[in-house]
């Protein structure tokens, strides 16, 4: 009894203690948007954001050829940042948007996309590709390249920056970027 006792004790000292802790603030509103270039085909979408990303199946995601022009691909990704939605925890659809997929919707969205490039292997989808994210915030546009690290998931690539630019950027030169963002990409696959 005296142990439960003391374990109770413990934790009324931690409540009361915790109410005076600051909440942390919210973080910056901000929009983000994906870009995937395969050999076959380029995924354009937008996401769902808060402290993390996620999918928004609501949101924007169109395909488009495996090369694009600048001009092309700076006025579809501008869509997809403008679709991508800032969600706070008081939004109706938080439980639904701001969450992981689950495995069986990740080999959903993999198998759909191994059907639109008429390939039969994630490995044969993934090779060659390349991966920038897009965020959006205060007035400006970062362009960020990613890695393929194996197994459908991508990390940063090391040593390089994102390229910042204006929000106001003409379509064509936010385009430019994002397309040698994408070379870098595949670039540091083959590392």
């Amino acid at each position: 009894m005296n142990r439960e006792r003391a374990i109770e004790q413990l934790r009324a000292r931690i409540r009361r203690e915790r109410r005076f802790e600051p909440k942390p603030s919210p973080p910056k509103e901000r929009k983000r948007a994906k870009i995937h270039a395969f050999l076959t085909h380029t995924l354009i979408f937008s996401q769902a954001v808060y402290s993390s990303v996620h999918a928004d199946p609501d949101g924007y995601e169109k395909r488009f050829t495996s090369k694009m022009t600048d001009l092309d691909m700076g006025r579809e990704a501008r869509a997809a940042l403008r679709a991508s939605r800032f969600i706070t925890p008081d939004h109706p659809e938080w439980d639904r948007l701001i969450r992981f997929g689950s495995d069986d919707e990740i080999r959903a969205d993999v198998a759909r996309e191994l059907a639109h490039a008429r390939i039969r292997t994630q490995k044969a989808l993934f090779e060659g590709s390349g991966s920038v994210s897009l965020t959006l915030q205060d007035g400006r546009i970062s362009v960020d390249p990613w890695r393929y690290a194996g197994r459908g998931a991508w990390e940063p690539v090391s040593g390089i920056g994102p390229t910042t630019l204006p929000e106001s950027v003409s379509d064509e030169e936010f385009g430019a970027a994002i397309n040698a963002a994408l070379e870098v990409s595949r670039n540091a696959c083959r590392d």
